[in-house]
């Protein structure tokens, strides 16, 4: 689904309705809403459910099958930086749950946001960002940000700088940007704490790298070495709220 991002330090099962419930306050009945990388589609039907008058477009490049939609809900399988079968100027809110790292060109996506966008429609994106660019850190640095990277299945992570020269560049306007990095922390810490069960064994490591999928294996990395990367502020996570003026 996404993380979670707690309220007051103590990582609880309702802090993951955080993203969904942020989105939720700008979604009006009779609304277009659609989400961009909608995963195992937790999110989309959560919020399909709670605003039953509006209509839901999910992307994804995997679709996912038996999820039981209700009759607002359409799910694509596809790549989401071309959405052809979008008319312009149709959608009132776009969605996206750390799904944007993964684009290498991020500025496609978010010019093709832009064009289906009604003017005055909104785009709130929840994802990771560097604190200062790549390139400025030293050879340590940047081999744990490549690392994340590639535990992530990501393009290299950018900065908050970079990021927000995206949407701009796309011709989006920022509204707000938040700081949630902190709120990440317990969360953080619990894959941590997992991640250090099988590190700490040389034998399990050996074994779970030998027989498992690349993306479990992938996901221990970011496990290990996320809490460190957010809590010392090298990675932060950011919710972006922008607007097609």
């Amino acid at each position: 689904m996404h993380f979670r991002v707690s309220k007051n330090g103590v990582m609880t099962d309702e802090d993951v309705y955080h993203q969904p419930d942020a989105v939720y306050e700008y979604i009006k009945p009779g609304d277009v809403v659609v989400e961009l990388g909608y995963g195992q589609g937790s999110n989309l039907l959560y919020l399909a459910h709670s605003c039953p008058e509006s209509r839901f477009m999910g992307f994804d490049l995997r679709k996912v099958k038996n999820l039981g939609l209700p009759s607002n809900v359409e799910l694509f399988e596809q790549d989401y930086s071309s959405l052809p079968q979008v008319a312009d100027a149709s959608v009132n809110v776009v969605f996206a749950f750390e799904t944007i790292v993964h684009c290498s060109d991020k500025e496609k996506v978010f010019r093709e946001i832009n064009r289906i966008l009604k003017p005055g429609g909104v785009m709130i994106v929840y994802d990771y960002a560097l604190k200062e660019p790549f390139e400025t850190f030293d050879y340590y640095v940047q081999t744990v940000i490549s690392l994340i990277s590639k535990g992530g299945a990501c393009s290299m992570i950018e900065s908050l700088e970079d990021m927000n020269t995206h949407f701009t560049n796309s011709g989006l306007t920022l509204e707000k940007v938040t700081d949630y990095t902190l709120n990440l922390l317990p969360d953080l810490r619990r894959l941590e704490r997992k991640a250090n069960k099988i590190l700490s064994r040389p034998w399990l490591t050996r074994l779970v790298f030998g027989c498992m999928p690349t993306i479990f294996t992938n996901n221990i990395i970011i496990g290990w070495l996320g809490y460190d990367s957010c809590k010392t502020g090298l990675g932060l996570y950011e919710e972006w709220v922008v607007r097609k003026l």
